[in-house]
């Protein structure tokens, strides 16, 4: 068991299809959780907009203890080391801290580390406070797998934001990072975190994933303007989220998305963008993209990207094509041999004859 006397649960179900509501009734009729451990159902009866942010902010207001962790309803939680980051948390006196996970892939049966994993090689828990700032805001921005003082969210109204968008974690993230005034990190796969699921967010392939520039201008709006690191950092993760964007979006979602991106690309330093970035990001397949997006090159990206799919789709039919007839010839050799072999039976009859 993973809770303890003293702690609370809270449970936010906005509507949901699969006969949760029933469940949990029925468990907390029934074992239910240990003695002395508060447990707070919440069910909204109806599914909010957006994504976690309505949820996740009833669930803050509703937390009464020090701590706050989330687990999302396609997590589940690794309980020798969710136990031993606890104790490491409860050791040190940190506004927010940030633990290791794992991905399920669910459709491939397979576990498998996030895109981040190597982050962790280049940590210093002994470095200064904005250098380990700058290590926490280049991980993925994913609530859960992170202790949160609570005092800490209250004193700086730290609360998703909310509004008919999904990925509202990345400001959440960023709010937590930027004000926090003590930061640790705990490398030990806490939880799991289901992928390739239907119904994920990371599927999304229409304007939805505008909603990224949106939450742009949101962090850039709280950074202090003479930091030029964090305008950076910024600046890489809305580069690097465009990255895996690309190679999904929907052709009826590119006038959106590539006018809300030359906007938001507008937006960063020109001393930044030809000076430090051009230098760490000019080799990425990215930089071509984003710069004539930043020239206003709407229509010609958006005339390059059908010219790129139609040479892929080409290509794959060729694959296809010569996959046929290949088959084809497999199958006429096979005829043919099948065509001799009858042939010499019936010589060899006929010769008995």
């Amino acid at each position: 068991m993973i809770v303890r006397p003293g702690d609370q649960i809270i449970l936010v179900d906005d509507g949901s299809t699969d006969a949760t509501e029933a469940i949990i009734r029925e468990f907390s009729e029934g074992t239910g959780f240990i003695d002395d451990v508060e447990v707070n159902h919440i069910f909204l009866g109806t599914n909010t907009y957006g994504g976690v942010g309505i949820g996740g902010n009833i669930g803050l207001r509703e937390a009464s203890r020090d701590t706050v962790f989330f687990v999302d309803g396609d997590d589940w939680l690794d309980v020798n080391a969710f136990r031993e980051a606890r104790s490491y948390w409860s050791l040190h006196e940190l506004d927010i801290m940030i633990a290791n996970y794992k991905e399920y892939d669910q459709k491939n049966d397979i576990f498998k580390k996030p895109s981040d994993s190597q982050r962790w090689n280049n940590i210093n828990h002994s470095a200064n406070l904005e250098e380990l700032r700058q290590v926490a805001v280049s991980f993925i921005a994913v609530p859960w797998r992170k202790f949160y003082r609570r005092e800490f969210l209250l004193e700086n109204e730290i609360l998703f934001p909310e509004g008919d968008f999904f990925f509202e974690d990345n400001p959440f993230h960023w709010d937590v990072c930027l004000y926090a005034n003590s930061i640790g990190f705990f490398d030990k796969a806490i939880c799991y975190h289901r992928i390739n699921r239907p119904g994920q967010t990371m599927t999304s392939t229409g304007v939805e994933l505008a909603a990224f520039f949106i939450h742009f201008d949101t962090i850039m709006n709280k950074i202090d303007k003479n930091r030029r690191d964090l305008k950076m950092s910024l600046s890489r993760w809305l580069l690097g989220n465009m990255t895996w964007q690309l190679d999904r979006i929907s052709e009826s979602a590119l006038y959106i998305y590539f006018s809300q991106a030359s906007r938001a690309l507008q937006q960063i330093e020109s001393s930044i963008w030809k000076e430090e970035l051009a230098t760490t990001e000019s080799s990425k397949r990215i930089w071509t993209t984003a710069n004539r997006l930043r020239d206003g090159d709407i229509w010609g990206l958006i005339d390059q990207w059908k010219l790129d799919k139609m040479r892929i789709a080409m290509t794959e039919a060729r694959g296809v094509f010569s996959d046929a007839l290949r088959t084809a010839r497999e199958n006429k050799k096979m005829l043919q041999g099948a065509n001799a072999a009858l042939l010499f039976e019936a010589i060899a009859s006929r010769k008995e004859i």
